[in-house]
């Protein structure tokens, strides 16, 4: 159903005569992340103290939901597919996996290449760029990268 859409939502921005080879989801964090994280955690926090919250739990999952709110805003979610044409850069929404608006098509010499890897996500770099990438997109990016 996942890929069904993000299928779905690629062709809708692509030329008629153009049929995608693979797609994959991926996300790039700003690279102060975890700071804005942080303060915005410890905001809310005193916030919470502040206006009179009593309960550790209640001021820390406040915290937690800002610190979680704050780490969305600042990820960039894109999806890179192949396509008869080439490769093309898409703009994804934040909550679905669903494609919104092409940013760019990329040259054929763009470089694509695995950075570093964990149990769940891969980092990849698209052109000067890096990239996280689920494993189950795994196979979709070595064969983008092959192309």
């Amino acid at each position: 159903m996942r890929n069904r859409i993000l299928y779905n939502s690629v062709n809708g921005l692509l030329a008629d005569e153009e049929h995608i080879r693979a797609v994959v989801h991926m996300w790039q964090r700003h690279r102060l992340l975890l700071p804005y994280a942080l303060a915005a955690f410890v905001a809310v926090l005193a916030v919470a103290i502040a206006v009179g919250i009593n309960s550790w739990s209640s001021r820390l999952g406040l915290g937690l939901a800002a610190a979680a709110i704050a780490s969305m805003a600042l990820t960039e979610y894109r999806i890179l597919a192949h396509t008869t044409s080439g490769l093309v850069l898409l703009r994804s929404s934040r909550v679905r996996q669903r494609a919104t608006e092409l940013v760019k098509r990329l040259p054929d010499s763009t470089h694509i290449a695995p950075v570093s890897s964990n149990l769940v996500i891969t980092d990849w770099t698209v052109g000067s760029e890096t990239f996280s990438v689920m494993k189950r997109y795994q196979s979709a990016m070595v064969a983008i990268s092959q192309r």
